[in-house]
């Protein structure tokens, strides 16, 4: 299994005061050189420029001949080819859902050891993953508690009806009135836990922007319409068959 830990850039930099010192975080994370960095796109990984990613590159890695930089694509590779890289990866800023998606699935074939993500905002997508898998936050050396096992059946629910999306018809139906049923019984209506939950059973980041725009607008006090897929009672069922697989 994929050890993950990862940072936020405001966390890591500090308003320019703490590079040095969490950098030398990641490295004690990381292990051994060389480091191997995989990024948007190395055309644009340029040393003349100083872009956010080589700036990361080098306070994380400030020998040069440490460094081995890399296409986040190419680690759709590994698993095609069956191979594993036992060595620790950093991943420097994905944000495109095609980049977060070959993240995902190298994660879930256990091509990697380790992998580390510098993330730009906290407010992105990949950290919620991340925590969802029970990533280390390496600024406070601690992971975010695994998501409610009912919201989990309630996430592998949902996964099972993303094969035709979630933004409308079944899958529509499936977010809605699952969301609903569980706010009934006092569980938040907020994005993250049950992203959380839906990343913990595999859900991919494509489904996972449509589970957090409808529950957005549910918290906003949108009324979906959707046709009735269960029971009224459909929280204390899920809890049943949860307490009957123990």
């Amino acid at each position: 299994m994929t050890e993950l830990a990862y940072m936020v850039r405001e966390d890591w930099g500090q308003h320019g005061t703490a590079m040095v010192s969490q950098s030398a975080v990641i490295r004690e994370w990381l292990g051994e050189a060389p480091y191997l960095f995989a990024v948007t796109d190395v055309k644009k990984f340029s040393y003349d420029d100083r872009s956010a990613d080589v700036e990361a590159a080098e306070f994380i890695a400030p020998a040069a001949g440490d460094r081995k930089v890399f296409s986040i694509r190419e680690l759709s590779r590994l698993d095609r080819e069956d191979k594993v890289i036992d060595h620790a990866v950093v991943v420097l800023h994905p944000f495109e859902q095609r980049e977060l998606e070959t993240v995902r699935r190298t994660v879930e074939a256990d091509s990697v050891g380790k992998l580390f993500v510098l993330i730009w905002s906290r407010h992105d997508m990949v950290r919620i993953w991340l925590d969802a898998l029970g990533a280390t936050n390496l600024h406070t050396g601690e992971s975010v508690a695994p998501a409610d096992s009912l919201m989990l059946a309630a996430a592998e629910m949902m996964r099972n009806e993303d094969y035709n999306g979630l933004s409308s018809s079944r899958g529509k139906d499936a977010v809605v009135q699952l969301v609903r049923a569980f706010s009934a019984q006092g569980y938040p209506v907020e994005p993250a836990p049950w992203l959380r939950a839906y990343f913990a059973v595999g859900g991919s980041f494509r489904h996972a922007e449509s589970i957090e725009k409808l529950v957005k607008e549910m918290k906003a006090g949108t009324r979906h319409r959707v046709k009735p897929r269960y029971r009224d009672n459909i929280v204390e069922i899920i809890r049943e068959q949860v307490i009957a697989k123990r």
